[in-house]
């Protein structure tokens, strides 16, 4: 038997158990997500080239022994 994990976006004001599940031993957890973070688009830490064209050698060329 499988658990069932799921994230609901909107509790209900009742859950339903699976018919699986029901008159056995289970663990219920109930675990409030907070609200969702909103979505903003962080400048990397890094920086970034602008190229117009990134050269890679062939495998053989790159690993030729010198």
């Amino acid at each position: 038997m499988q658990p069932i994990r799921q994230i609901l976006e909107e509790a209900p004001d009742a859950i339903p158990v699976p018919e699986e599940f029901r008159h056995r031993r289970i663990e219920l957890i109930i675990w409030p997500l907070g609200d969702r973070p909103k979505e903003t688009k962080a400048t990397p830490n890094f920086k970034i080239a602008q190229v117009e064209r990134i050269d890679i050698p062939p495998r053989e060329e790159r690993n030729a022994r010198r």
